[in-house]
């Protein structure tokens, strides 16, 4: 630089604070993954907020393992918000449950973040109960609807003293929920966030509902994106007559102000006229023994419209059989309203597909039963 000529010199660009710092494209579970346009604004509060600001998911003194990847908002958001406080993030080039053993003992890490899908994998890796893993106090879950049976798995096994669910989008880039700094309210997603307003609608008719009804959250806040890169038509839809974010989950708030994410508005299943959440029997299907991951999906039904269908991967020892069936069946039916039957039928898989951030693909599943489906049809 010294030697380059003067006249070569270039001041920096002024930022308006709502210029697009990144695009992220969405996980697309549920469709086509779409660019989001995040502003500097956007980013920033959400960042600030996140560390010494507000919700103070990390700390100067934290040790943070990085599993989530930059390109997800999760890891882009954290990591950013590590650099913001102070914190010591521990990056890895392979995010098994092995390799996140070892970095935990290795790295004396106090803090991480996981998926679902990956605390699950985690629980059931034998080194956790090998290895020292006494720094690690602290734990923040997010990414879709945590199983109860995989939250209190992980609280109990690791002792942790603090266990944060954050709900968020990449359409907020980051969390606009997330509950307090121990283990308490678990089962929820928190509270909002600093300058975050967080209702529920009819998801017909877009009324605003109260406590303990079920409908579709939406968000408003500074953290939501201006929109979709290329994408007018879904970009129009994403907000509502009162600029609140339509999030495309459903849930409920109780009268403490706690929200509770049941599932994506695309994923229930319509049996008997009633919406079923798949998040609901996965839950129950989990708390058997021989159950190693399960996702449920709706399929068509002659008699109810639709129904749903089970897809079970069994732990090792265990064999597909009718009356391993049956229980799983009786173990659904003994807990839950007609509607919410298995009248899908269960199948057996060996594997479930899932995204590069290890959420569930339920789609891949039933194209998988419709193709058969249509096939045998014919």
């Amino acid at each position: 630089l010294k030697q380059s000529p003067l006249s070569e010199f270039r001041p920096p660009e002024s930022i308006d604070p709502q210029d697009i710092m990144a695009i992220l494209y969405s996980s697309g579970t549920t469709g086509f993954p779409k660019g989001v346009m995040m502003s500097h604004k956007n980013f920033l509060a959400q960042v600030l907020v996140s560390g010494d600001g507000g919700s103070r998911l990390l700390e100067k003194n934290d040790i943070m393992l990085g599993i989530a990847p930059f390109t997800h908002v999760s890891g882009l958001w954290l990591y950013s918000t590590a650099l913001s406080v102070g914190a010591t993030v521990v990056m890895l080039s392979k995010n098994e449950p092995k390799d996140v053993v070892l970095a935990i003992e290795k790295y004396k890490v106090t803090q991480m973040i996981q998926f679902p899908t990956f605390a699950q994998k985690f629980l059931q890796c034998p080194l956790v109960d090998k290895h020292d893993l006494s720094t690690m106090k602290k734990l923040i879950i997010g990414g879709s609807t945590t199983p109860t049976v995989v939250a209190r798995g992980i609280i109990d096994k690791l002792k942790l003293k603090s266990f944060r669910h954050v709900y968020g989008l990449s359409e907020t880039c980051g969390a606009v929920a997330v509950t307090p700094a121990s283990i308490e309210h678990y089962e929820s997603v928190g509270m909002p966030n600093p300058l975050t307003q967080m209702k529920v609608v009819d998801v017909g008719t877009g009324k605003k509902l109260g406590p303990h009804q079920l409908g579709e959250v939406c968000v408003k806040s500074i953290y939501c994106v201006r929109g979709y890169f290329n994408k007018p038509e879904a970009t129009a839809k994403l907000y509502d007559d009162e600029g609140f974010l339509k999030t495309g989950d459903v849930g409920y708030y109780t009268k403490d102000g706690y929200f509770y994410i049941v599932d994506r508005i695309k994923e229930l299943i319509k049996c008997m006229d009633q919406q079923v959440a798949p998040a609901e029997l996965e839950d129950l299907l989990l708390k058997h023994e021989a159950v190693k991951e399960v996702v449920v999906t709706g399929v068509p039904h002659p008699d109810f419209g639709e129904a749903a269908r089970a897809y079970v991967v069994l732990f090792q020892g265990f064999l597909e059989s009718k009356a391993l069936e049956g229980q799983l069946k009786k173990l659904i039916s003994d807990q839950s309203a007609p509607h919410k039957q298995l009248h899908g039928g269960i199948e057996f898989v060996s594997n479930i597909p899932k995204s590069d951030t290890g959420k569930n693909l339920r789609r891949a599943l039933r194209d998988s039963y419709m193709k058969r489906f249509v096939a045998a049809a014919k």
